[in-house]
């Protein structure tokens, strides 16, 4: 079976049992072009009821407490969120953006807003239930704040100027975001083409100083060569400074040691005079890839000359 046949399989079963759609990032991203990682469906059948249908369905003691149960199935994370067919259509609307907003019952696809729009414009833009009701949203659910960043990076979108209004005028509510959350999303942030333009947005907001070099660079992609983020936080201290870096990485959080790799190497970019121990040739060759954007012959020519 292919990952469409096994989605469908679930839904139809949970739909057997009472209201089920597909919601959430599954729908976004694959209208975006991009892969997805797990399915979000929203239903009103009771964990319990879940239970009977897919045995290994789990959850944990604050999930349940929220509806929140999830599962691998032949191979696809799902998560499902339970809740009273009273409840349903408002639950189906307390979406954060609105290429969020979509909602799929196996026939037919809905947007509840201009989501169709704003996934052909690439805008990220807040939904009204974010714009009607910052200030509660925001402390109940901080998370709309970072996923805003994460978006950029990850799916080449750009926030609507609303949205940018919005975070300036609840800037406080970034602080609500728990420290896993905040080290999570830098990770997969860091990951991004478009992480120039993320933090292009983390400055429009005042959450990190102001850096002239973001203005002129932020739609400027970077490939991801391998998963060895500090070499990306090493390449982007070369491009912006390092005080920008590591405001960023103070405000996620993360750990001193990635502070203390930017020190060590940024000034082998900065200058092809100092010496490489050839224990660090390896992972000098992986910041030249960046820096000569995966130039193979002057890759090779670095080479050469650190022999």
């Amino acid at each position: 079976m292919n990952k469409e046949q096994i989605i469908s399989e679930v839904l139809i079963k949970c739909q057997a049992q009472g209201e089920t759609v597909i919601v959430g990032g599954y729908i976004r991203n694959k209208l975006l072009g991009y892969d997805f990682k797990d399915v979000d469906l929203l239903t009103i059948c009771t964990p319990e009821e879940l239970k009977t249908i897919f045995p290994q369905l789990n959850w944990t003691e604050q999930g349940l407490e929220l509806g929140i149960t999830r599962m691998t199935y032949r191979g696809i994370q799902f998560e499902f969120s339970s809740c009273f067919k009273e409840a349903f259509k408002e639950k189906l609307e307390k979406r954060d953006f609105t290429v969020n907003q979509f909602y799929f019952d196996g026939h037919n696809l809905t947007s509840q807003s201009t989501g169709a729009n704003d996934i052909e414009l690439k805008l990220l833009k807040a939904s009204d239930y974010l714009q009607n009701s910052t200030t509660e949203c925001l402390k109940n659910s901080p998370q709309a704040f970072i996923r805003a960043f994460r978006f950029v990076s990850l799916y080449d979108l750009k926030w609507d100027d609303s949205l940018v209004t919005l975070f300036q005028n609840n800037i406080t509510s970034f602080q609500n975001v728990p420290d896993g959350r905040l080290q999570n999303e830098a990770y997969e942030i860091l990951k991004g083409e478009n992480i120039l333009r993320s933090l292009y947005y983390y400055e429009r907001v005042g959450l990190i100083s102001t850096n002239s070099k973001l203005e002129e660079l932020r739609d400027v992609q970077i490939p991801l060569y391998t998963q060895n983020l500090a070499a990306r936080i090493i390449y982007l201290s070369y491009l912006l400074g390092k005080q920008t870096v590591i405001e960023w990485l103070t405000l996620h959080h993360l750990s001193q040691k990635l502070v203390e790799e930017i020190q060590q190497y940024l000034p082998y970019l900065k200058t092809d005079d100092l010496k490489i121990h050839p224990k660090r040739l390896p992972f000098m060759t992986l910041l030249k890839r960046y820096q000569y954007q995966d130039d193979k012959e002057k890759i090779k020519e670095f080479l050469k000359s650190s022999r």
